[in-house]
């Protein structure tokens, strides 16, 4: 079960990552 758990927050960080490289490049693409 920690296995699983471990396992969404993984999930998680990562899609967290991916939304803050997103928006990052895309105001460094307006400006």
């Amino acid at each position: 079960m920690f296995t699983i758990i471990s396992y969404f927050v993984f999930l998680l960080v990562l899609l967290i990552f991916t939304l803050v490289l997103f928006i990052g490049s895309s105001n460094i693409g307006l400006i």
